[in-house]
């Protein structure tokens, strides 16, 4: 009977020792001054922008000089834009000057290859007929026929009786008829034909049919065709038998983004390469058309690319490299790589000294080097235009505004530089106007 009072006792005492940590707890915190936990509020008094001071050790920042409540340590004199010879050091700074110069870009982009279909020719009878044999030139894909080449041997009633009008006309000696009849022969693509009645060789109903061009089967249209071109099928006049292309000329399909493809125009040299061949300087290529819709999916424009003397070096199908070298006018629109006189001149900063947030966009200008080597940055809103890139591996922008040639800016260290000048609240890349409080110090 006596356990359960011990367990009440127990679990009585428990309680009460809690209690009486949590009362001397907080009386603990009222006794204890505000300042050895909390940064007394003047020293986050508002002071004039451009200077702060700082402790090294601990994460604070205040307006006034003394020392760190938190730690006890010196404030360090916080200045924005305002580094010494050893600082920039330590920080790796770097400075640029800016140049003036044209605006060469190097627009790159890669494609496959196919057939130049504006030369594409198509093998057509003039007149119709029963096909009653078929040449080398039908013989499958790829196949390679020349000028003057057989295509398929055709019956022609309508050719047996030409034959017979012109030998009779020659008997007559009617001229008029004769230069009639010949005239049709050669409409119909068979002159010898006629030359052979002449020469005094007897009508035949089975003509040759020939190729007047040089080319080489395209495979989508002879699958199509082959059917119709097998012995015994009916030919109507005019009927596409086979469509030839040439394999010497290709054209490339690329597709430029759209802020590069402002640069292009028509008759602009480009210069190829494959992954198997390396450089392809004997191809000679141009641009020959710049679309006028961007792809709203990625963001591109198509550029077909005509080249020349691809046949023993490129396929259709092919993956082709492209680079077209391309340089701007002065009021930004293409200008003619091979006339310098067209070419503008523009002040340009290398990109590693430019710092945005896609709205503002600023480089830290040198306003000032002491002889003891300290050195002033001014902060510079910019206005850029075009990135550039050439085979240097050199990257920079355009300067609209903001910057001018001669100019120094900080190329490395920048956003060291930035972050400097947001501690002592001034103008930074994110304050425009300067911050006039310090940062927020870390409460302890």
């Amino acid at each position: 009977m006596s356990e359960p009072c011990c367990t009440a006792a127990s679990w009585w005492k428990s309680w009460m020792t809690v209690l009486a940590g949590l009362v001397l707890g907080m009386a603990s915190i009222y006794a204890v001054p505000g300042r050895v936990f909390f940064v007394p509020a003047q020293l986050h008094d508002d002071g004039p922008t451009g200077e702060r001071w700082a402790c090294a050790m601990m994460d604070f920042i205040g307006t006034k000089p003394g020392t760190c409540p938190v730690c006890g340590m010196t404030l360090n004199r916080v200045t924005a834009g305002e580094i010494t010879r050893e600082q920039a050091k330590r920080m790796g700074v770097q400075l640029a000057t800016i140049a003036e110069g044209p605006a060469l870009v190097t627009v790159r982009a890669s494609g496959t290859a196919e057939y130049d279909h504006r030369l594409t020719k198509v093998v057509i009878p003039r007149l119709a007929g029963r096909i009653v044999r078929r040449h080398q030139a039908t013989a499958g894909c790829c196949q390679e026929v020349a000028a003057g080449e057989p295509v398929i041997d055709l019956y022609s009633p309508e050719a047996f009786q030409a034959q017979n009008e012109l030998q009779a006309a020659l008997k007559l000696g009617d001229q008029r008829l004769i230069t009639s009849l010949t005239d049709r022969f050669a409409r119909w693509n068979l002159a010898p034909v006629a030359a052979a009645i002449v020469a005094g060789k007897p009508p035949t109903d089975v003509v040759t049919i020939t190729t007047p061009f040089a080319g080489q089967v395209l495979l989508e249209e002879f699958k199509m065709a082959d059917e119709a071109l097998m012995v015994g099928k009916e030919v109507t006049a005019d009927m596409p038998l086979l469509r030839l292309v040439d394999p010497d000329k290709l054209t490339l399909v690329v597709h430029v983004p759209e802020a590069r493809a402002v640069f292009l125009r028509e008759g602009q040299p480009v210069a190829l390469s494959s992954d198997d061949r390396g450089l392809l300087p004997t191809i000679a290529a141009k641009v020959g058309r710049v679309g006028n819709e961007i792809n709203p999916e990625i963001r591109t424009v198509e550029v077909r690319i005509h080249l020349s003397g691809a046949r023993k070096l490129l396929r259709p199908g092919s993956l082709v490299m492209a680079e077209i070298r391309a340089v701007l006018s002065p009021d930004f629109t293409p200008a003619d790589p091979d006339n310098k006189d067209t070419w503008g001149h523009f002040p340009l900063v290398p990109a590693s000294a430019v710092l945005s947030t896609g709205v503002r966009t600023i480089a830290w200008k040198v306003d000032k080097v002491e002889a003891s080597g300290q050195q002033r940055f001014a902060i510079a809103p910019l206005a850029l235009g075009p990135r550039l890139e050439d085979d240097n591996g050199n990257d920079r922008f355009i300067v609209r505004a903001g910057l001018k040639p001669g100019d120094q800016v900080a190329a490395q260290g920048a956003f060291l530089i930035d972050s400097q000048a947001q501690l002592a609240g001034s103008a930074s890349l994110l304050y425009p106007v300067g911050s006039a409080a310090p940062a927020p110090a870390h409460q302890h």
